[in-house]
Order: C-alpha cells, then structure tokens, then sequence
C-alpha cells in the first residue's frame, strides 16, 4: 500500500512541479466532411462551415492565458508540497498504529486539497487551446492521483489480492502515463514562451 501511494502522490507532485513547462501544438482545425454537391450547392456549404471553424487564438492571448496558468502552479506547488508530506507522514502514523479511521481521514484530507486544486482550475479562464489542452491535463491527472487514493484505502490495512493488485497497478500506470504525456507538452509550451538563453561567453 506505501509503494503504490508514494507513486500516486509523488506522480500528483510531480504534476505541479512540470505542469507549465510547454503546451501542446495547437489542434488542427476540423475537416468538415460532406459529399460532392453540385457547384452552386459546394458555394453554399462552405459557409455554415466557416462559420463554426473555432476562431484561432492571437499570440496575445495565448500569452496572457499561458501566464494565467504559471501562477496557477504557482500558488498551487507550495500548497501540494505541504499537502503531500502531511499525507506521508499521516499515513505512516496510521498505517503503524493500524488505525483505519485515521488513514481514512489523512486520504480525505489529501483528497480534500486535490478538489480545491481542480476548483481553483476551473476558474481560470483560458480561451487559448494549447493551453486549454494543458489545463485539462492537470485537471485528468489530479483526478486520476484522487481516485487512486481513495482506492488505496481499502487496502491500508489489508493485502490486496492477485486480481485488486493488478487492477492498482493498471491504474498507476495509467497516472503515470498521464504525468508523462503533461510533462512533455508542458515542456514544448514553455519552450514557446521562455525567453531565448544568453549564449555563453566565449573561452578564452
């Protein structure tokens, strides 16, 4: 149970810490598929389809929403820290003295900064779809370090079986994934909007 929650938590962790290193490349625009009209009805089509074509977000404001988001993880970073050595060392405790109650209490109280974290995501208002696919990564691997959680209560205390420790294994793979696939558009996101390095002076 400590191996699989470290994992859980340290992905959570590792999610605030690379959260805003690059967004993703923009999605294409939809096809609009539909079948051969004569020419006049063709005109005629490609208007409705114009129209619902998502309007592309300028430069500034892909911007000002990827700067939204940095202090977002920002505030958040300190606050998962905290939260995630106050679930360590809870579920140590708990796990020692074989207190269901109280691992079940350091899991809602972890759980509990989670949602305040998501919550605190959804009111950042993002337009730009690089970083809208960022913000709901974060929002998917926050759910997912949930979820985990709350099921690894159930075997705080116990061994989990063949068929239970597998299922657990499935699922923190899946988190893993998730953090993975985060981190690498996070980090092209940044690469974006950092500034350019100085080069480094010559030897001399």
């Amino acid at each position: 149970m400590n191996k699989f929650t470290k994992i859980s938590a340290t992905a959570l962790f590792a999610l605030f810490l690379t959260a805003c290193d690059k967004p993703a490349d923009k999605p294409a625009p939809a096809k609009t598929e539909t079948t051969q009209p004569a020419p006049e009805a063709k005109q005629e089509a490609a208007k409705p389809a114009e129209a619902a074509k998502p309007a592309e977000a300028t430069p500034a404001q892909e911007q000002a929403d990827y700067n939204k988001l940095l202090e977002w993880n920002t505030q958040q970073t300190q606050a998962q820290m905290a939260a995630q050595q106050k679930l360590q060392s809870d579920l140590t405790a708990a796990v020692q003295a074989k207190d269901e109650k109280k691992i079940e209490e350091a899991i809602k109280t972890f759980n509990k900064s989670v949602e305040d974290a998501v919550a605190s995501l959804d009111k950042l208002d993002v337009t730009s779809p690089s970083v809208k696919n960022i913000k709901d990564q974060n929002k998917e691997v926050l759910a997912l370090s949930s979820e985990l959680l709350v099921e690894q209560l159930n075997f705080a205390t116990k061994a989990p079986t063949e068929e239970q420790t597998k299922a657990l294994q499935e699922k923190v793979q899946k988190l893993q994934a998730a953090v993975v696939k985060l981190q690498e558009d996070s980090a092209a996101l940044a690469q974006k909007f950092a500034p350019a390095a100085p080069a480094a002076p010559a030897a001399k």
